[in-house]
């Protein structure tokens, strides 16, 4: 077990698809680790250390885990994704909280 003082802090982001076509979870997550990638690079996206907690594929909403100290560089990431599949489309980023079971409110 790792003391409380040492355990790095997370983020959960809430996040929303916009896009006209059909999304599952497997291309949510590349889709995803993609921009995050091409945005941080090696080295930010393993600061990050993304993980996508949970995603509904009929709503194309989800829920993104995240280091607390890159989590304006995530948004930064995120925001600037303008192609889901190969569409116009880009993520919406609804809600940031330290808990998730505010983010299913």
């Amino acid at each position: 077990m790792v003391v409380p003082t040492l355990r790095k802090k997370k983020r959960y982001v809430h996040i929303k698809f916009e896009c006209p076509c059909n999304i599952s979870e497997n291309e949510a997550q590349a889709e995803l680790y993609g921009a995050l990638l091409s945005f941080l690079g090696e080295l930010g996206f393993s600061r990050a250390n993304p993980k996508l907690v949970e995603f509904n594929s009929g709503s194309k909403s989800g829920i993104l885990k995240c280091s607390n100290t890159e989590i304006q560089n995530v948004k930064a990431a995120l925001a600037l994704v303008s192609r889901v599949k190969g569409e116009n489309g880009c993520i919406r980023i609804l809600k940031v909280s330290g808990i998730i079971s505010k983010l299913k409110e």
